[in-house]
């Protein structure tokens, strides 16, 4: 009989946007290496037959409810995971929204724009609960003697030092002097900088945001507990879900 692996002893990863895309094929190869994936979805239904898709054993995961956009939800699945059995090894914030066509802004349940409330304030809310229990016993190794980490996907969009940051349309990633955030970031204020909305701006801004955030969990946190904190470019996947909000052309540009 072969014994089946206890919670402790399993490396156990939780992966936003898990559903598709990155997402989704993180997991799948964090499952074939031997993880359990907490799945953290918008769409349990939908999470559930991209598994089945991908011959993914539903036994080595976990499917909770996600909407990065409101913070509410985030709370609920900080507070599911603090009170399960399982550790958090590694925590991979993936999931974000892409909406360059929009002529008007739209608003998390909170009143906060809605790419920098789902890309960064959610991300944001959900790495401090959990950075405790991540943290583990401080040795930046989990019982299963795996390195812990915290992962955020930035883009090359977002970084004024690449080509692809300095590109103007519709304008490069600037925080300005932060003032919209000063002001509270309610509405009507919709950008970082409280300029007026620019919603490819509002996506690199808030990508930028998650950067600067792995920079500083690293800065306050590493020494002191031993976690692996990096943000990651995946390059330009552009059959992802995060372009389906985008201009048919783009996908035709960059098609991979």
């Amino acid at each position: 009989m072969t014994a089946t692996p206890s919670a402790s002893s399993t490396p156990t990863a939780v992966v936003t946007g898990a559903s598709s895309g990155i997402g989704l094929y993180a997991t799948d190869a964090l499952v074939k290496r031997g993880w359990h994936v907490v799945m953290a979805v918008r769409d349990l239904n939908k999470a559930g037959k991209a598994c089945d898709s991908l011959g993914i054993p539903l036994d080595r995961l976990t499917i909770l409810p996600l909407d990065l956009g409101d913070l509410d939800c985030v709370r609920v699945l900080a507070n599911a995971l603090n009170s399960g059995n399982r550790p958090i090894d590694a925590l991979v914030c993936n999931a974000a929204t892409y909406r360059p066509t929009l002529k008007q802004p739209l608003w998390s349940p909170q009143g906060y724009e809605l790419s920098m409330a789902t890309n960064h304030l959610g991300h944001f809310l959900l790495i401090n609960l959990l950075l405790e229990k991540l943290k583990g016993n401080g040795s930046g190794k989990g019982s299963s003697g795996v390195q812990k980490r915290l992962v955020i996907l930035g883009t090359v969009t977002a970084n004024s030092r690449e080509l692809g940051g300095k590109i103007p349309i519709p304008a490069p990633a600037n925080l300005g002097d932060l003032s919209g955030f000063a002001c509270g970031f309610k509405a009507p204020i919709t950008m970082a900088n409280g300029k007026v909305f620019r919603p490819g701006k509002a996506y690199k801004d808030s990508k930028l945001c998650n950067m600067i955030t792995v920079r500083e969990l690293h800065r306050r946190f590493h020494e002191q507990t031993g976690i692996v904190f990096s943000s990651l470019y995946p390059g330009c996947v552009a059959d992802s879900p995060l372009f389906r909000h985008s201009f048919k052309a783009f996908q035709r540009i960059f098609p991979w």
